[in-house]
């Protein structure tokens, strides 16, 4: 029915475009949607070169969520925008940021924004200290998400309910040094970042109305596993045995360059996914609009062996 259908943007800005979501994003619509006019945006001067090296066709800008004027001048003439913010960011003022660059250049893109959030999380089961620390996910998120509700655009939330899969890269050293995975034993889903760009993309090109105003939670569909069977599950897809390291002393001697204070942090953030693990559950979302199973931790790490490992 005609009420139900939404144009399909013909231009879409990207943030994060030179990221592990933005950047396959940014390849998904070059490839299977030429004729729509790309602008991928970066804060960073090297990294906006190098965008437009590998991206001749789409518009390069620098934009800043804490410099209003770049952000008027990336968004103008846009029809949709793929928002995602760096670790860290202060929410409420980025969000406020975009809205009031979009009324200022009279655009009312579809934005899919990218969030990270337990479904339903009420905020008064998270600890005083994570809230007391102001920029994690669980406190930033739900901003962002009342900013973008209230601001009258039209807005589907893409909520990664697990966590991406390439986070393996970030336990390599361990994994190739001494053959062992040093990761908090949290349970949790997972999804391929790859994945989620494609979902994004997707939305963008659908005509269906129904996704604006919604709140889709992603994962795999597949797999809920905690990080002592992702050992095991290495290990028999690897062929050798890796063994598994779930303590806080582990935890904070293999990443202690991240520094006390942020591995204080993230272990508190783990005890209360902990206290809050009932929560997950698997769907069918992302495999229903992509049109084919989502990439499984078992096929990712069959894939990616020499880069965790070491050839």
């Amino acid at each position: 029915m005609s009420y139900n259908r939404k144009p399909v943007p013909s231009s879409v800005l990207i943030f994060g475009a030179s990221g592990h979501i933005g950047g396959p994003l940014a390849r998904f619509m070059a490839r299977e949607a030429p004729m729509i006019r790309l602008r991928l945006a970066s804060s960073d001067t090297a990294r906006a070169a190098t965008l437009q090296a590998q991206f001749p066709r789409a518009e390069v800008v620098q934009a800043d969520y804490t410099d209003p004027a770049s952000l008027e001048a990336a968004v103008r003439d846009i029809e949709g925008i793929f928002v995602l913010t760096p670790s860290g960011t202060d929410e409420g003022p980025a969000m406020t940021s975009l809205v009031e660059a979009c009324r200022s250049s009279r655009v009312s893109p579809h934005v899919i924004r990218l969030v990270g959030m337990q479904p339903e999380a009420d905020p008064r089961r998270i600890p005083r200290s994570l809230r007391d620390h102001g920029l994690g996910l669980p406190i930033q998120h739900p901003i962002a998400k009342a900013v973008l509700s209230d601001s009258g655009l039209p807005v589907t939330f893409l909520n990664s309910g697990a966590t991406f899969i390439d986070n393996f890269r970030w336990m390599a050293n361990g994994l190739r040094d001494r053959r062992t995975l040093v990761w908090p034993d949290r349970l949790i889903p997972y999804i391929d970042p790859s994945d989620i760009a494609e979902v994004a993309a997707r939305l963008f090109l659908s005509d269906n109305q129904r996704h604006i105003g919604q709140f889709h939670t992603m994962n795999n569909g597949q797999d809920i596993l905690r990080f002592g069977e992702v050992a095991e599950l290495m290990s028999e897809v690897w062929g050798e045995p890796i063994t598994y390291d779930g303590s806080r002393a582990g935890f904070f001697a293999e990443y202690a360059a991240m520094g006390e204070v942020r591995l204080a942090y993230l272990w508190e953030f783990f005890q209360y996914e902990q206290d809050n693990e009932v929560v997950w559950a698997r769907n069918d979302f992302v495999e229903r609009t992509i049109g084919r199973r989502p990439t499984s931790v078992r096929e990712w790490l069959s894939a990616h062996r020499d880069d965790l490992l070491g050839p």
